[in-house]
Parts: structure tokens; sequence; C-alpha cells
């Protein structure tokens, strides 16, 4: 092999491997992308309830209006609606909405009302009927308005009920912080309340 012959084939290597070199920097920067994007993202798991509206906008930790209300009614008539052959289903329904502590207190309820339910031995049942959805942005509270009815043989007993919640978006969920029953249609709202302070001064 002469040198001049040589030299070429060692310039040719040079160049192919600062090719090479390139090529394995390129992929190198692409795989370390790649991990810190698997490393830093979420699962999304969007549960959409029924009554949601087709234009639904759920985002990390924000959710439009209509779509938190489809998910407060959907909860309240799974916290209602309970008899001794679904209570399960439905503790296992309203644990997705509901942070920790507020599940442990719903889910005793929901025993309760049960063992009351076979304790009767009328095998009865109650269901919602909703009326009415309202916000107050001054005190951050959902308000869902409407019938419980218990049945039981023959006999359907309905009673108003307010249902007032304390929620907040986490990873593209409503999550109930706070949950304040009570019977009649008049709203605890910030009215309510500045009426209540004239009253007690």
């Amino acid at each position: 092999m002469d040198l001049a012959s040589r030299n070429e084939s060692i310039t040719e290597l040079k160049r192919d491997k600062n090719r090479l070199m390139l090529v394995v920097v390129a992929l190198a920067i692409g795989i370390c992308f790649a991990v810190i994007k698997m490393a830093f993202q979420t699962a999304i798991v969007v549960q959409q309830t029924p009554g949601m509206p087709n234009n639904a906008t759920i985002e990390k930790s924000t959710m439009d209006k209509g779509s938190q209300m489809a998910t407060l009614i959907a909860l309240t008539s799974g916290m209602v609606q309970i008899n001794p052959a679904n209570s399960e289903y439905a503790k296992a329904f309203v644990q997705v909405f509901l942070a920790p502590a507020i599940y442990t207190k719903v889910s005793k309820e929901i025993d309760n009302k049960v063992a009351m339910l076979v304790a009767q031995r009328e095998l009865g049942s109650y269901y919602f009927v909703f009326k009415a959805y309202d916000y107050d942005p001054k005190l951050d509270t959902h308000f869902i308005r409407g019938e419980v009815h218990t049945v039981n043989a023959a006999k359907d007993t309905p009673e108003n009920w307010v249902y007032e919640y304390k929620t907040h978006v986490e990873n593209y969920r409503l999550i109930v912080d706070g949950i304040k029953p009570y019977t009649g249609e008049t709203l605890h709202n910030s009215e309510w309340y500045d009426i209540q302070k004239k009253l007690h001064k």
C-alpha cells in the first residue's frame, strides 16, 4: 500500500468516525429527552360523568362549571341511592371523587343506612331527584338541591335536601374536600350568612 492511499484511508476513517460520533451524540440527546419526558409525565385518566357538556373543559387543575355540576349531581345520586344490594358499588363509585377523610365518613354513613334498612326488614331504598345547582363564588361552594325519596314497602316519602360541597380539581378530576347536607331548600350561601350576622348582632 503506498503512502497516498494509506493517508486517504486514514482520512476516510476519521471522517466516518466523526460522523458516527455525531450520530451517537444525537441519539444520546434524544434518549435523554425521552427519559426526562417520561419521568415528568403523569397518567391522564379523565372520567366523564353523565350530563357533562359536549364542550367540557378539563385541565390538570381546572374544570368548567358544567362539568363540575354534572359530577356533583352524579356524586349526590351515588351517595343517596342506597339499598342493601348496591351499597358496595355505591361506595366504590363515590370513592373516586372524595378526599380520603370524606370517603371514610361517607362510607360509614352508607353502611349505617344499609344496616337500618336490613334491620327494618322491609328492604327499602333511597333515591335522589335533582332540582337545581348553584355556585357561590364568594364562598367557593357548590350547592345541589333535590328531593331524597325513602321507599319502604308501598310508600314513597320525599324530603327536600341541600348538599353543600367544597371542592378542588386535582390531576384532571374533581375532588370533594367537604360535604354538608341539610334538610330544606334554603341555601347556606354568602347571602344567608350575611342575614344570619344581621339577625344575631
